[in-house]
Order: C-alpha cells, then sequence, then structure tokens
C-alpha cells in the first residue's frame, strides 16, 4: 500500500480544475464492517476498506478483542465471534468517535472491565447517553469527565431491551444496534431522539449483509438479532470525501468523482443538492458525479444540515465565493466535533475576508450566514486547520478561488479520513506544494 503525501503545510494556489479522481472507501461503512466481522464467528473479508487514521484505531481494536487480521488491500478476518471475544483492559481510540462508540458497546460484550481513551478532542466528545443505555442492560460503567471518556464499562449486557437519547450523536444508537447483534437473544431499543439518521441506515445495511435480522419502527424503535455470519463485504465509495472534491470543481472548473453511489444512504450525497441549489452544473452518470462550475457564477443557498453536519466547512467554502447571501442551518453539534467546528468556519471566513455571523434562528438552531464575495477571494493568508481535518479540506478550497495563494497549516490532519486528498486534489488540477518548497504538487 502506498504511502500518501501528508505535508505538514501546503501552499494552495489559485487554480483551474479539469480532472477525474476515485472516490475514497467510506470511513463509515469500513467502521461497521470491521466490527461485524469481528462478532461473526469464522473468516470474513472486507473488501475496498479506507485506511485512514480514523479506521485504523478501530482495526486495532478489532485486533485486540479477538481477530486475527491479514492483508492491506481487502482484509481477512478470522474471529472467535461474539461469544468468545478476547478480553482486554484498555482500547485507544486515538481521535476517532465512532471507533470509541462503537467499540464501547462491543466492550460490553466481555465479563470485566475495558478501558476506552483517546487523544485530542476525543476527550470532549460525549458518550455519558450510550453508557447510561447500556446501564439499562446491566452494564457497569465508570466516566472520568461526567461527558466525556476516558470511561471503562464491564458486562456482559444482557439481552432485552433499553431505550437511548440520540440527540447528541447518532452513533450511540449504531453501537447499541451492533451489540445487540452480538447478543444470544438480540435487542430492542426505544430511541428518545435522533440526529444524523442516514448513518443509523448505514449499520442497519452492513449488519444486515452480514446476517442480521433488523425490524424497526421508522427511528423511533429497532429490534436486531444475530448471529453473524462470516460475510464477504465491500466498503463503497465515500460521499464525505466526495463532496470537498465535487465543491472544488463547482468553484474552480470541473471536477469528477468515480464511485460514489446516489442512492446509497449515506447522509453527504446531499451536497448534490445544494450544488444544484447555486447553479452549478451536476450529471450523474451511474456511480460517476461531474460538477461544473456555472457561466454566471454560483448563487447563495439555504440549508438545514441536521442530518448531514459534516458538510458545514465545504458549504462554507462555497458560501464564501458564491454571490449573494447563504445560510447553513441545523449546525450546533458542530461544537462537538474535532474542533469547535463553528468557530473553526467561522475563523476562516474571517480570514478570507468574508462577511460572516452565527445567528439562532427560529426553527433552525444555530446558523452560519454568510454574505458571498461573488468571485475570487483576497487569498494572501495563513489558514489553520484546527486540528480539523474537513476544515484543512475546506480551506484548500478557498485557496483554489483566492487572487494568492494560500497556506493551511497543519494539513497533514486530513490522515483522520482522507490520507489521499492533497494528491486527489492534485490529479483535479489544483496547484499544490508543500509550504516553502519550489515543487509543485
Amino acid at each position: 500500500m502506498q504511502e500518501a503525501w501528508l505535508p505538514r503545510r501546503v501552499e494552495v494556489a489559485p487554480s483551474r480544475l479539469d480532472g477525474s479522481v476515485e472516490a475514497p472507501p467510506s470511513k463509515s461503512y469500513t467502521h461497521r464492517a470491521l466490527l461485524a466481522g469481528l462478532l461473526a464467528a469464522g473468516r470474513s473479508v472486507v473488501e475496498n476498506p479506507l485506511w485512514s487514521n480514523d479506521t485504523r484505531a478501530t482495526l486495532a481494536a478489532v485486533k485486540q478483542l479477538g481477530a486475527s487480521v491479514e492483508g492491506d488491500g481487502a482484509l481477512e478476518l478470522a474471529s472467535p465471534g461474539a461469544g468468545a471475544l478476547e478480553w482486554t483492559p484498555c482500547i485507544d481510540a486515538a481521535e476517532s468517535g465512532t471507533t470509541m462508540r462503537l467499540v464501547t458497546g462491543v466492550a460490553a460484550l466481555l465479563d470485566k472491565p475495558v478501558l476506552v481513551y483517546g487523544r485530542g478532542r476525543l476527550h470532549k466528545r460525549p458518550v455519558r447517553p450510550l453508557l447510561e443505555a447500556l446501564a439499562r442492560l446491566g452494564v457497569e460503567y465508570l466516566l472520568s469527565g461526567g461527558c466525556c471518556p476516558p470511561h471503562a464499562v464491564k458486562g456482559p449486557a444482557r439481552s432485552g431491551s433499553t431505550r437511548v437519547d440520540a440527540r447528541e450523536s447518532s452513533q450511540y444508537l449504531s453501537a447499541l444496534l451492533v451489540l445487540g447483534a452480538g447478543l444470544p437473544q438480540g435487542l430492542e431499543v426505544a430511541v428518545e431522539g435522533l440526529e444524523s439518521r442516514p448513518y443509523v441506515d448505514i449499520t442497519v445495511r452492513v449488519l444486515e449483509a452480514f446476517g442480521a435480522s433488523v425490524e424497526r419502527d421508522g427511528y423511533s424503535w429497532f429490534r436486531v438479532e444475530g448471529p453473524l455470519r462470516p460475510s464477504r463485504y465491500r466498503v463503497p465509495g465515500d460521499w464525505s470525501s466526495a463532496a470537498p472534491l465535487l465543491a472544488a470543481g463547482a468553484l474552480a472548473g470541473r471536477a469528477v468523482v468515480r464511485g460514489v453511489d446516489p442512492g446509497d444512504p449515506q447522509p453527504d450525497r446531499a451536497v448534490l443538492d445544494v450544488l444544484r441549489e447555486m447553479g452549478a452544473r451536476i450529471r450523474v452518470s451511474g456511480q460517476s458525479v461531474a460538477a461544473e462550475a456555472p457561466s454566471g457564477g454560483l448563487q447563495g443557498f439555504s440549508v438545514c444540515i441536521r442530518d448531514s453536519p459534516d458538510l458545514a466547512p465545504t458549504l462554507a467554502a462555497l458560501a464564501a465565493a458564491a454571490c449573494g447571501r447563504s445560510r447553513i442551518c441545523c449546525v450546533e453539534r458542530l461544537r462537538l466535533k474535532e474542533s469547535d467546528r463553528a468557530e473553526a468556519v467561522m475563523d476562516l471566513l474571517r480570514r478570507s475576508r468574508v462577511d460572516a455571523r452565527l445567528l439562532e434562528a427560529p426553527g433552525e438552531g444555530l446558523c452560519i450566514e454568510v454574505v458571498g464575495r461573488c468571485g475570487r477571494l483576497p487569498g494572501g493568508v495563513a489558514y489553520s486547520s484546527h486540528g480539523d481535518h474537513r476544515i484543512a479540506m475546506a480551506a484548500a478550497l478557498l485557496g483554489l478561488v483566492s487572487e494568492k495563494p494560500v497556506v493551511v497549516e497543519p494539513a497533514d490532519v486530513v490522515a483522520k479520513s482522507y490520507p489521499g486528498f492533497w494528491e486527489a486534489l492534485r490529479a483535479l488540477g489544483a496547484e499544490i506544494r508543500e509550504a516553502g518548497s519550489n515543487t509543485a504538487r
């Protein structure tokens, strides 16, 4: 497996794009497929997995819990199954919120305590509602910070029923569904609130592909029952990573992204609706999507991203260069991401000399309101990624449509979800070099 180009500081120059790239594998599906393979007794194959910092954290946990793993293209997992997991005292989730929450559910199958911890802002990302739902199944827990990791769980969880408030994160519900697929008599979950609903559909898809039976009443009640069976599973392309590439095409020329399914439940496919509203030329052919800048410039838009909060930085970059006023609403949960993403987005916009503000709107919650510059931005600035992969990608988009080159630092944080991002942007035609280097990438 070839190592990605991941410089610490990147310079992005104004560019005209016209290219085609393959979407990377989905991070969300990779996490879930690895854990389903762990819970299925026997040998499973996960084809086309994403190799990123986040998914490596889940893979490490899967190995600690008893699966042997071979391969670096397709992954072959040999596992003892849900009923015979190996005990491990500590699991390092690194900076992956998905790993932290989903692995917490799996660890509740064990009859000895397991400590789950991480680094960076992971210890500021909430987990209490999941732990409270597990407690209703007989799981003991310790929570060090009142809301967030590090935390410890000690099972074994019992089959039966529980309830969860998933307003903060759909991953609470996904963790319980994965757990339920590993319990002898399954699990019923009543849901009191739920954000990012499509990610639950992704969880259900993966569990069913591995043989689980899932009943549901919309998004308010679920029953999941295993056992999971060893399977061969292929990870689809990632709409979350495709979104900034398609936005780049709409801003600065033309971009084609292959390997994304418009019928997939991934919520970030909603970027196509926003791009169309802005006037971008969108063409979908099978699993290939092309986005092209309109001749008259992009127009402002209004959108609620309750189900797709990861789109916020990309949409903010689009709004900065658009003509007119844009509103990106339902963004309260941005404060619980790898950075305080609401403030990080505002920082990008301020440095771009774009008129923007955060406001509360009736029925729409927290909104980012942007008055676009209707063309190129001044540029000539250094953008901080705030250690957040999606902020780094948004900063790159701003550089493409600036009068002068911009610097993004730290830039290697894209490895969290899309290590090949800088190379993909280069393949589309972007002028990118390591800051301080004379070699364009």
